[in-house]
Parts: structure tokens; sequence; C-alpha cells
């Protein structure tokens, strides 16, 4: 019976896992990276920015059993991602995990966006997914194991509810390319689960519904405008996403593969 205990409460556990995550001292990286850390990963932050990169290790690591680590990469440049990978592979013998999180805003209007924009919108937004992915991937094909988890949207399935951000002017928060991009993680995740399934690699996605910043934008009735179409009746908060990619990145969803995971207080099922 005790063995069986063990079995169980150990579904979660990231203990002696190597894990990756692009934009891991972002708005929702940070509780991402965090999480993976509370279930004994060691986590690798990726991010433009060394100063938010610095201050997230300095305020979390003693907390966390000094299990975080970081670099300093834009991850749309592929070759500067590459020597990463090649670097912690190097340090700790694989990469058990990676979150592809990393989305820099382009705030593009339709009727004005060039397609030099439009190419650089979806550089930004979807291409690095691919690029990360088939990099780690590669790792993980030796291994014969891993899980990457993708973080897409609700709008990558769904039609934008323009009632929301019209009448925000000149910011567009979910413009076209946005939602193209992140369509195309979708089925950029069920190509690769498909691909590798009989390598033992998992390949699944993250939907979030509206998770705005504290810094949102400036009208006073936005975040009501959100809740009022939530069955839930809130906001996403980061915290929310802990849970689905501990059970995503663990054995507990060890037969889970090509699937869309989506935490949106209910938005989605109207």
């Amino acid at each position: 019976m005790s063995n069986d205990i063990n079995k169980y409460q150990k579904l979660f556990s990231l203990e002696k896992k190597v894990a990756m995550v692009t934009g891991g001292a972002g708005h929702l990286g940070s509780a991402i990276s965090k999480a993976l850390a509370g279930f004994g990963a060691t986590v690798i932050l990726l991010g433009r920015t060394e100063q938010k990169l610095k201050d997230f290790v300095n305020q979390n690591q003693s907390s966390f059993e000094n299990r975080f680590e970081y670099f300093v990469c834009d991850v749309t440049h592929e070759k500067d991602f590459q020597k990463v990978v090649e670097k912690v592979v190097s340090s700790h013998g694989t990469i058990d995990i990676l979150v592809n999180n990393a989305y820099a805003k382009q705030e593009y209007q339709l009727e004005k966006v060039t397609k030099e924009e439009w190419y650089q919108a979806l550089e930004y937004s979807l291409t690095h997914y691919f690029t990360c992915s088939r990099s780690v991937g590669s790792v993980m094909l030796k291994a014969r194991s891993g899980s990457i988890i993708s973080i897409a949207s609700l709008y990558g399935f769904l039609g934008t509810d323009q009632r929301i951000f019209l009448p925000l002017g000149k910011t567009v928060p979910t413009p076209i390319h946005y939602s193209v991009a992140k369509g195309g993680i979708l089925q950029m995740t069920r190509y690769l689960a498909t691909l590798w399934a009989d390598k033992c690699i998992r390949v699944n996605a993250i939907s979030p519904g509206h998770f705005p910043p504290k810094s949102g934008p400036d009208r006073p009735d936005y975040i009501h405008e959100i809740t009022k179409r939530v069955p839930m009746g809130c906001i996403g908060q980061p915290d929310d996403l802990a849970g689905a990619v501990v059970f995503l990145a663990s054995n507990a969803s060890s037969y889970v593969t090509g699937q869309n995971l989506i935490v949106d207080g209910g938005w989605s099922i109207w």
C-alpha cells in the first residue's frame, strides 16, 4: 500500500529535471518559473533584460533552494539560443522541459501594417516557438524523453471580442498577427506531438484567457468589460497557470500529448 501512495505522491514531482523557460521573468513567466522550481526542477530563465532576470533570481533564489539560473538571450536570434542550449546541456547533461513563453508585443494597426512589419511581428510571436522547439527537441530526441509546453491564447482558436478593445483608441492589445501566431502555435503543437510521440517527447499547449498586467490600458471599465464576460467573474492571475504547467511538465500527464489546456475562467464555454 505504501508503494502505491509513494507512486501517486510523486506524480507531479520534477526533482532532478532541468526546465528552460523563455521569457522566464515576465508577467506569466515568473509564475511559471516558480511553479516548476517549487516542484523540484532546476529552472533556466531566458530573457532580453538582464536586470529583470537578475532581480527575479535575487528575490526568489533562497526561497526556492537555489534552483534558478538565467541567460540573457533574445530567443528570436536562433544562433544565440542554440549557444545557450549547448551551455545548459554541458552543465546539466540534458533539458527535460521547455516552456515557450516569450512574447514581444508589436502594436500594428491592420490598416497601416506593412508586409515587412507583418513578417517581423510573426518573427517575434511565432517563429521562435518553432526554432526553440526544434533546438531543444534535438536534445530531447537523444534522451528519448521530454516535455515541450507552448503558451498560446484563447484567441488562437476564438474570434477576438472587439467590444473590449476597440474603445482603447490607438492601443491594439490583440492585433491580427497575435491571433494568427497563437493559432499557428496550436497547430505546430499538434504537428510536433504526432512527429515525436513515438520518441517519448510530449508536446502540449496552454491557452490562457485574460491575464492583464497591473499596468493595463488607461480605461476605468477595462477590467469590468473582461470580468463580466468570464463565467467565474474574475480575471486570470499568473499563479492560476501554475498547476497547468506542472501537470504538463510532470509524469502526471504521461499519456497526454498534442493537447491545448485552456485556462480562462470559462470564457470559451459560453
